[in-house]
């Protein structure tokens, strides 16, 4: 169970994170071709968007036992050629488009799928007579010298479906989005277009200005720092630290004297609201050697009682002579609200403040890949949801926090390629920066893979 629980907070926090792109994108103009969650292969994908063509089938193709949608054929990244003519047929391969009028050594290639622009019906029924494997699909002349010149720079999705009645029904996109559910549950991404290839194509992102384009990448960021809180709320809702209760008392200490006891929940010392373990010698060192009232719950009911803290208090004992601890419980909404908070600006800070440790030689810094971070998650399931939440809260915020340091491939890689153009007012060539940004990436996965085997040789071995 700690698992499956580990692998859907991880989607989760993907999911919001890669949302934030794929809402601000769409929001500013720049097309989104594929939002995905998980890494391939796919297991299912559906397409939305985009200029619809409707067309006709014509070949009586049929895959074997096929129930319901099936899988859509890809047209992609389609070049101008003199083959697009009327009749000649597009063969879609998945990645790419071969276009060609010889219909018989297309309809030796399988059952991969195929489109006759504008063609007739009798080259499709001579198709049909070489016994093809291929979906065959027809649309209007006007139709398919249009989406041709239309798929020269947008993705064209190509979808056939079994109707009840046995038959076909085929549908053409041009620039929609297709939304993929993937095997790998660690991860996923936003395809947009112009990111790493058709620049210059309609929506492109590389053609919006840099303050879109800046704001689509932090999206993704910011998504994560807006859901820590609710996580962190959710936490504090089932069980956080609802206050402090005094655990021991010193003989002949002033809190001995002052009549507290072990199990007195501390309310307030010295006017100074009590609410964590640090708010008690902070508020006591304010006055030592002075009169101080200390309000506290003993039984469901409210007592103030009077100590004077020690200026010089024995070894081990403190001022007061007590011994406190934090105790959980379910935090009402008005203070579960502050303390969500309070948790993501630490969540925030915790980074920062490990790497500056690591730099003083205070403490090393502990990394984890994927099968860590599951591990993790899968302990704290087996502790609690309230646990679970808080961990999950806190990987939000520390996700959203390394998207946006400045390495290539990167939310902040990219975000810095951003402001160098906006000061020396030059952009680097795209292919260009496309290569910087698909070197940070595979330096990143070996990165994680290394720290992966590290994290399952660290399992097996105990």
């Amino acid at each position: 169970m700690a698992i499956p629980v580990a692998l859907a907070l991880l989607s989760l926090i993907v999911f919001v994170h890669e949302f934030g792109h794929f809402f601000v994108a769409r929001r500013v103009g720049v097309h989104v071709r594929e939002f995905a969650l998980g890494f391939p292969p796919r297991l299912a994908s559906w397409i939305r968007g985009g200029e619809h063509v409707s067309a006709v089938a014509l070949s009586p193709w049929r895959p074997a036992r096929a129930r319901g949608p099936l899988r859509p054929l890809v047209v992609d990244r389609v070049a101008p050629d003199e083959g697009w003519v009327r009749g000649a047929v597009a063969l879609l391969t998945g990645d790419h488009v071969l276009v060609a009028a010889d219909l018989q050594r297309l309809a030796a290639t399988g059952s991969a799928g195929a489109i006759l622009f504008g063609a007739s019906v009798e080259s499709a029924l001579e198709l049909d007579r070489w016994r093809t494997r291929i979906p065959v699909v027809r649309v209007s002349a006007a139709d398919g010298e249009r989406l041709a010149a239309a798929a020269n720079q947008r993705e064209t999705l190509a979808e056939i479906r079994l109707t009840s009645g046995g038959g076909t029904v085929a549908a053409l996109r041009v620039g929609g989005t297709r939304f993929s559910l993937n095997a790998v549950p660690l991860g996923g991404y936003v395809r947009l277009t112009g990111e790493s290839d058709e620049f210059d194509a309609p929506g492109s992102f590389f053609t919006r200005p840099r303050w879109q384009r800046a704001l689509v990448l932090v999206a993704g960021p910011l998504m994560n720092f807006a859901l820590a809180p609710f996580l962190f709320f959710g936490a504090a809702l089932i069980a956080d630290v609802a206050g402090v209760e005094i655990l021991q008392v010193a003989p002949g200490s002033p809190a001995e004297m002052a009549d507290l006891w072990p199990g007195d929940r501390l309310l307030s010392i010295a006017d100074v609201a009590i609410d964590l373990p640090p708010d008690v010698p902070r508020a006591v060192q304010a006055h030592l050697g002075e009169p101080i009232a200390i309000v506290v719950e003993r039984a469901g009911a409210r007592r103030t009682m009077a100590a004077i803290p020690r200026v010089s208090p024995p070894a081990g004992q403190g001022a007061l002579g007590i011994r406190v601890g934090a105790y959980a419980a379910p935090l009402s909404i008005d203070r579960a609200v502050p303390r969500a908070f309070t948790y993501t600006g630490e969540a925030i800070l915790l980074l920062p403040r490990a790497i500056r440790e690591a730099i003083q030689g205070v403490q090393p810094i502990q990394l984890a890949g994927p099968v860590g971070i599951v591990d993790a998650v899968g302990q704290a399931a087996r502790q609690g949801p309230e646990v679970v939440f808080f961990l999950a809260g806190l990987l939000s915020a520390q996700i959203g926090l390394i998207n946006l340091i400045p390495w290539p491939g990167l939310d902040g890689g990219r975000l810095a390629f951003v402001g160098l153009e906006a000061i020396t007012r030059r952009r680097l060539p795209p292919r260009r920066e496309a290569a910087f940004h698909f070197a940070g990436i595979v330096l990143l996965l070996t990165l994680a893979v290394i720290i992966s085997i590290g994290d399952v040789q660290r399992l097996v071995g105990g």
